[in-house]
């Protein structure tokens, strides 16, 4: 018995002796944490060779320019998930929510691929077209009855879409999926089979112009995009990969992409910092920052509006971003089609200049 005490007060003495303190197991922990999101780090800041080795652009002509382009959407649009989804018959189904002096407005649905549908509010201003038209996207926690000033209360959106249609535009605006957790819902579904919300978005915006486009009432060489927040980002990769989108205004959502992402700032939220991890593509960092998807916009007009208290895109980094594009157009001797308005306010359609950015290209001229 004694023997057997004594053996368990020896391999109890042992053990204790080889135990490692919390503290100890604490900084071990935290030193492997730190070697590899230093060494993430440097790849991401490593990465700028890998976008300027991609993006080399001809500035020689206009059509060069394009010409030079032209590979670049497919990367982009395959980053964002692709969309690669069949296209069905585009009969739209429509339900009269208003008719106002100045405009008809419409629920309205399209058909997308398999049972989805593309959902959104149509506003069809009266008179004689053909009119120029506007796709309209709201941001998070907004929808297209906000924007076309259908719901009780107004938001960040201020009604711009009404706004639009008063000026003689078509409006079209689609609901996105616009809170945090449905759309990291769905997106982890996507991804199990291979694809992203996004890019299923970027899909319902084509299927838009398509409609558009098809209708008689529509100048479809006149037909611009609107966003702001997600929206933003959303009509800026619209923009990028259909041309058909004859001038652009992104808001509140322009960014410098690298510190935006992955940089805590007192100046903005960086998006490692929150849930939304429907965000983060596969290889962002080595293909495109904000200015590089712009850069597939170009040689047509684009409008970034900004406000000072906006936490989304602090303006300063923003504007930074911009001179990247603007670089880009002044070398194609086309600068006044690049447009960065600074307005003193928060997250929200300013829309003053924007309105009048949309009517010098999108218009006729006397």
């Amino acid at each position: 018995m004694r023997c057997s005490l004594l053996l368990i007060f020896i391999i109890t003495a042992t053990t204790s002796a080889q135990t490692i303190k919390p503290a100890d197991i604490e900084e071990m922990h935290k030193k492997q944490y730190d070697e590899i999101e230093a060494y993430l780090d440097q790849r991401i800041a490593d990465s700028a060779n890998d976008r300027r080795e991609l993006h080399k652009y001809d500035f020689s002509s206009l059509d060069a320019y394009e010409k030079s382009i032209e590979p670049l959407r497919p990367k982009l649009a395959e980053m964002l998930g692709g969309l690669n989804y069949p296209k069905l018959d585009l009969k739209p189904t429509q339900e009269l929510v208003a008719d106002l002096p100045t405009h008809r407005a419409y629920r309205t649905w399209l058909p997308a691929f398999n049972n989805v549908r593309i959902y959104g509010i149509l506003l069809e201003p009266k008179g004689t077209g053909p009119f120029p038209a506007m796709i309209a996207v709201h941001g998070m926690s907004s929808g297209p009855e906000a924007v076309c000033g259908l719901s009780e209360k107004p938001d960040y959106t201020n009604n711009f879409g009404l706004q639009l249609v008063k000026r003689g535009y078509l409006v079209f605006a689609p609901f996105d999926i616009n809170n945090f957790k449905t759309r990291s819902w769905l997106d982890r579904k996507a991804i199990l089979i291979g694809q992203r919300l996004q890019g299923l978005e970027q899909f319902k915006i084509s299927r838009i112009l398509d409609y558009l486009s098809s209708r008689k009432d529509v100048d479809a060489k006149r037909i611009g995009a609107y966003g702001i927040s997600w929206g933003g980002r959303t009509v800026m990769c619209a923009a990028a990969l259909d041309k058909r989108i004859a001038a652009t205004a992104i808001s509140g959502h322009f960014n410098n992409f690298i510190p935006k992402m992955v940089t805590p700032s007192e100046h903005y939220t960086a998006f490692i910092q929150t849930p939304e991890d429907y965000s983060f593509f596969w290889r962002h960092a080595q293909l495109f920052t904000d200015a590089d998807v712009v850069s597939l916009i170009c040689p047509r007009p684009v409008f970034i509006e900004q406000g000072r208290a906006d936490r989304v895109a602090y303006w300063e980094m923003s504007q930074k971003a911009f001179a990247e594009v603007k670089t880009i157009y002044d070398k194609l001797n086309i600068g006044d089609r690049a447009v960065y308005s600074i307005f003193e306010g928060p997250h929200e359609i300013h829309g003053v200049e924007a309105f009048e950015f949309f009517d010098q290209w999108l218009k006729p001229k006397n």
